[in-house]
């Protein structure tokens, strides 16, 4: 479609606009503006004529009509606000054009239309939205389009896409080395058979050293598998990387990359702390004995776990699934489901090897795991 529209109507990507005047129309959304109707419940189409009161005026767009192409905005007033889909975007400058990747917005909405909403001052005619393509790639699409009736143009990569393939392959080549190296671990930490086991061997190496090397490796794998999980859930639009003195911003492969491994860091040191943390609430409840085998159930259920979420994103990310669900609370759900099946398991195999009360064991768990899920869901939302 967008090929047709170069090759049939020249014209229309011949105007420049947008910033620094970068941007070569192929089309303005002027006569496209539509006002909800609360009585119908349907949008309907602008009518200056009306001189309605509304301060809130629509645009539907496919966004998969424009691949490659860049929205953009600019309102002449103060006080107006962008909405995709009843979500609130930003605020919008006056007289300063805002400028969105097609492609980056099809990732954070998981979808391919939207509704853009802006609530203000303005009439909509005031607006100025457009989609447009940067003057030479405007002119290479057109060249291509001209040149040949079938045109097979490589689809191009994104800095995130470059920076996921080599966290993927980092996360296959550690997990290739302990498989090699640490076997017998391995296969314990994948069992399911082990990891359902509601009493565990006791005298097992991995349960009776936690700070050993083979355990160490596994709070490592699972610290890269976290951190690879973060990172397409940031490509789906779940933003984790918010400018501060830690994470940098931007979407570069050097940027995304350090990132990642700055947020394996902070799991590495989470995992860690964690113990010491759950050795320090044992003591409080002279619990002291059962410490090691939390600790094992904890790293085991959350590397098996995060394992299987990490092959669905993948499967998700590579087959852009189009969920109604907004991921941010399709991804709070899925970490709720496991945490409350992980302390379920840790409440079963604790009490049956460490023959504790009830009520000690409860609150114990409520302390160590329920109130550390509860602070991070709400951190997360």
């Amino acid at each position: 479609m967008l090929l047709i529209s170069f090759v049939f109507f020249p014209t229309i990507a011949a105007l420049p606009s947008g910033p620094e005047n970068k941007y070569n129309i192929v089309y303005n959304f002027e006569k496209d503006w539509t006002e909800y109707d609360q009585d119908l419940k349907v949008y309907t189409p602008y009518i200056a004529k009306n001189n309605n009161d509304s301060k809130v005026f629509s645009l539907k767009i496919n966004l998969n009509d424009y691949p490659g192409g860049y929205l953009v905005i600019k309102t002449p007033k103060k006080g107006n606000f962008l909405f995709f889909d009843n979500h609130l975007k930003r605020t919008l400058p006056d007289n300063k054009w805002v400028v969105y990747s097609i492609r980056q917005l099809i990732q954070e909405i998981n979808r391919g239309e939207t509704v853009l909403s802006i609530f203000g001052s303005n009439l909509p005619e005031e607006n100025t939205v457009f989609i447009g393509f940067p003057a030479a790639k405007t002119t290479e699409v057109i060249t291509k389009a001209k040149s040949s009736f079938l045109n097979l143009i490589p689809r191009s990569t994104e800095h995130m896409s470059s920076s996921l393939v080599f966290v993927f392959f980092i996360n296959v080549i550690m997990l290739s080395f302990i498989a090699t190296n640490y076997t017998k671990a391995f296969k314990k930490y994948y069992s399911f058979k082990d990891l359902t086991a509601f009493i565990p061997k006791e005298n097992s190496f991995l349960v009776n050293k936690p700070m050993d090397r083979p355990n160490m490796m596994f709070i490592i794998m699972v610290s890269l598998i976290s951190g690879f999980i973060v990172m397409l859930s940031h490509s789906n639009g779940l933003n984790l990387f918010e400018e501060n003195f830690f994470f940098q911003s931007g979407n570069t492969f050097g940027i995304l990359t350090t990132n990642f491994f700055k947020v394996c860091l902070l799991f590495f040191i989470s995992y860690i702390v964690k113990y010491f943390y759950i050795n320090l609430i044992a003591k409080l409840f002279n619990i002291r004995k059962i410490v090691d085998i939390h600790y094992f159930k904890i790293i085991q259920t959350t590397i098996y776990y995060f394992t299987l979420v990490l092959i669905l994103l993948l499967i998700g990310y590579n087959t852009h699934l189009n969920l109604n669900l907004e991921f941010k609370y399709l991804f709070t759900s899925i970490l709720i489901v496991f945490y409350f099946l992980r302390t379920v398991l840790i409440y079963f195999t604790i009490n049956r090897t460490g023959n504790i009360k009830t009520l000690y064991l409860i609150s114990y768990l409520c302390i160590v795991e329920v109130f550390p899920i509860v602070l991070g869901i709400r951190i997360l939302l």
